[in-house]
């Protein structure tokens, strides 16, 4: 049997992003970017900021949780700024996401007068979720890094199986 498949696709207005991510995670994971492409060097917030295109004050935040998660180092004095301080390859995209984003909890559909128990789009939104995370930990710095500044696409992809209707997914137990 045949599953169908959603990609994400990059021409503007074709989908409506389903995951809306918080702006730290954002700053965060082009601050690990530059840092990542620039292993030997320290960088400082008004130069990473000045890549990326952040206000500084912001991006100040963000590295800050990243200096505090162990993933980047404070470097004082003349020449200093920050440095990546975790392995690349060893760090799944799920610490950052959680680090800056905050733990994956799925909310089910999100209507506080649901009460059902078997709510489909609850159950929907709990598979997504459970998707998005084995994407995460299946990802490293490392790989995103060979996304950053580059053309690279990006596909995820993600069967649409019905469980309630016997439907089990070839690669995934549940």
């Amino acid at each position: 049997m045949e599953y169908p498949v959603f990609r994400y696709c990059e021409e503007e207005n074709e989908l409506n992003p389903i995951v809306s991510l918080p702006d730290p995670l954002i700053l965060g994971l082009h601050a690990l970017g530059e840092l990542a492409t620039n292993p030997d060097r320290c960088l400082s917030t008004q130069q990473i900021a000045a890549s990326i295109g952040s206000t500084e004050p912001h991006l100040s935040k963000v590295l800050q949780r990243l200096n505090k998660g162990g993933m980047v180092k404070s470097v004082r004095g003349p020449g200093g700024g920050y440095k990546l301080n975790c392995v690349p390859d060893e760090t799944p995209l799920r610490n950052i996401f959680e680090l800056l984003g905050g733990p994956f909890d799925s909310k089910g559909c999100g209507l506080d007068g649901c009460r059902n128990k078997t709510c489909f789009i609850g159950e929907m939104m709990d598979e997504l979720t459970r998707a998005f995370l084995r994407y995460l930990e299946s990802r490293t710095l490392t790989d995103f890094t060979r996304y950053y500044g580059n053309s690279i696409p990006v596909e995820i992809e993600i069967s649409v199986i019905t469980p309630s209707l016997g439907q089990k997914h070839p690669n995934f137990s549940t």
